[in-house]
């Protein structure tokens, strides 16, 4: 999939296409069915499928925690058949009326012939223009607009980035990957610890939470991995190690059945269930008794394939 970067240094070149719109921070259900009908939309059409959205990093609520980066969006975005995605700086587009927006970025920068958005989807300065406008100018410009209706979870509670954001940080992980649709991950480079879990006899692979990203509850999860097309169970703690002095907030991992070298390989620890909080213990031996106890709770469970696989 081809990625871009807006405003372009460059004219490119993109063919007639259909673009889903949103920031799809998590890229959730309610995003997924969204871009599935631009992708039905686009089939139809014989165009191509592309989704716009904004950096991750962007001034777009710029004080909360995002669930996803750039990259983890772009790689769902393809999995659901997009052919392209642009990622568009917010500050360069802020001040465009709603109207600029749509017929000199969507429609003549984009070659979008049919747009789709969700029923909340804001735009224009001040986000002044919503369902209503972005109709109008589409037709104007000789194009179409498709806005999705709203599509409500569990006590039929408006999905949202920033609902999952607070099943995320009050630990309800069972939740939170039914509405995204996939198990949640966290993401990135395996480093060099103190140890600990080695000297306790359950060696760990240590992931830094990365800068800007949602910190789960702290505490034990069931989570998984996929190392070299295989699927294991492991025992995540999240957390600064209070029992031997407050750290780096962090995910660790405890692998289950697996021995091999992951220092410096890039990873992703799938989070499926919240087994305890984290806590200090009064000695070295008691936490190792309770991480047998969490050990072979997690051997315990139900079969995690499909929850890896099966949800995406």
């Amino acid at each position: 999939m081809v990625i871009y970067h807006y405003p372009f240094k460059e004219k490119q070149n993109i063919p007639p296409c259909v673009l889903a719109l949103g920031f799809f921070d998590g890229v959730h259900i309610a995003h997924r069915d969204l871009i599935s009908r631009a992708r039905d939309i686009a089939h139809e059409r014989g165009l191509a499928l592309g989704v716009f959205t904004f950096a991750s990093d962007s001034m777009i609520k710029s004080r909360v925690a995002r669930l996803y980066g750039d990259d983890d969006k772009a790689e769902i975005f393809e999995s659901l058949g997009a052919d392209f995605t642009v990622i568009a700086d917010f500050g360069s587009i802020a001040g465009l009326s709603g109207e600029e927006f749509v017929k000199d970025i969507l429609v003549h920068d984009l070659s979008a012939l049919v747009c789709v958005a969700g029923f909340n989807f804001r735009f224009g300065r001040g986000a002044a223009s919503g369902e209503v406008e972005l109709r109008a100018y589409m037709t104007e410009a000789g194009g179409e607009a498709v806005i999705c209706e709203e599509i409500t979870g569990e006590d039929h509670v408006t999905l949202s980035a920033s609902l999952i954001r607070k099943l995320i940080t009050e630990g309800y992980i069972r939740r939170t990957n039914k509405i995204l649709g996939a198990p949640y991950y966290i993401k990135g480079r395996v480093c060099h610890g103190k140890r600990l879990g080695r000297s306790l006899g359950f060696p760990t692979v240590n992931i830094p939470i990365a800068e800007g990203r949602i910190v789960p509850r702290p505490g034990v999860y069931l989570s998984a991995t996929v190392i070299d097309g295989k699927i294991y169970k492991a025992v995540t703690n999240i957390g600064t190690n209070p029992t031997f002095g407050k750290e780096q907030v962090k995910a660790e991992s405890h692998i289950l059945d697996f021995n091999g070298n992951l220092y410096d390989r890039e990873m992703r620890i799938y989070l499926l269930d919240f087994i305890r909080d984290e806590r200090p213990f009064e000695s070295v031996e008691d936490l190792r008794t309770q991480i047998e106890k969490d050990k072979n709770k997690v051997k315990e469970s139900e079969d995690i394939t499909w929850q890896v696989l099966g949800l995406r």
